[in-house]
């Protein structure tokens, strides 16, 4: 896969990659603008009904792009289903859970989080168990699109380019406040550091499963946690972060370690098969 990326022209990445987003964007606009009539009815706003729409648009567009390309969905990461890459989910899903207990752990023990359990029981089992097939849902579609897709049709160019072009959209897509916001900047360069310990995951195994398991745990980290975790100190937010996780310095502190757990573990691989699982 890699060697066949390298081959091509680096235009023709992005090219690819300027064509996904007119798609998205397109089919985003489209969808949004015919629900325009029950906007006030359902007292939405037509930004919010939008931002849904886009999700539904990108995998629509990823699909088509697929088609035009006459690729297969497996090719781009999710092949080879065997012992190794159930094993590579399974340690992603470990890892990011891990990586939750840890950030948790040490916030509650200096006191920075506190437990605080909401008392909606129905709304906290709703989304602890309902949450969970959304979370793998986001996370497969996600790694699909970012590390399957733009990430590999910028491999052209270089790793470096496409490392940090893919993971700046992918920040960027996230992007939920205004940017005058301290907490909004914070937000963005956690979301990027992000995308380059995925990139670096799928660069180091050829495969997305890692990638999956670890942004799916993540998700449903950030989604869950707030049900549980209470914030005492928002004026610690730059460097505890809040219920988003990675707006803070100690949340970068902890993806930056798991960057760097990834490239070590690969390079202890014995064969020089790069697999962190």
């Amino acid at each position: 896969m890699e060697a066949a990326t390298n081959s091509r022209h680096p235009l023709t990445g992005w090219l690819a990659v300027a064509r996904f987003g007119f798609y998205t964007l397109s089919f985003s606009l489209i969808a949004s603008l015919a629900f325009t009539p029950w906007l006030e009815t359902l007292n939405l706003s037509w930004w919010k009904v939008f931002r849904r729409c886009v999700s539904l648009a990108a995998a629509a567009s990823l699909w088509l792009c697929l088609r035009q390309e006459g690729r297969s969905f497996a090719s781009y990461g999710f092949s080879a289903w065997s012992g190794a890459g159930k094993r590579e989910l399974l340690t992603g899903l470990l890892v990011g859970a891990a990586c939750l207990a840890g950030l948790f752990g040490i916030g509650l023990f200096l006191g920075f989080y506190q437990v605080d359990v909401t008392q909606d029981r129905a709304k906290l089992w709703r989304t602890v168990i309902g949450f969970i097939p959304a979370a793998a849902l986001v996370a497969a579609l996600e790694e699909a699109i970012f590390r399957g897709f733009l990430l590999q049709q910028l491999l052209a160019s270089s790793k470096t380019a496409a490392v940090l072009a893919s993971s700046a959209l992918y920040s960027v897509v996230h992007l939920r406040t205004p940017l005058a916001e301290l907490s909004t900047w914070m937000e963005l360069g956690g979301l990027f550091l992000l995308g380059v310990v995925l990139s670096l995951s799928y660069l180091k195994t050829n495969r997305l499963l890692f990638a999956v398991g670890l942004h799916g745990a993540l998700a449903y980290g950030a989604r869950v946690n707030k049900l549980f975790i209470g914030h005492p100190y928002p004026e610690l937010s730059w460097l505890i972060g809040t219920g988003r996780l990675v707006n803070g310095l100690i949340g970068w502190a902890a993806l930056l370690g798991l960057g760097g757990w990834i490239g070590w573990r690969s390079r202890t691989d014995k064969g020089g098969g790069g697999h962190v699982a």
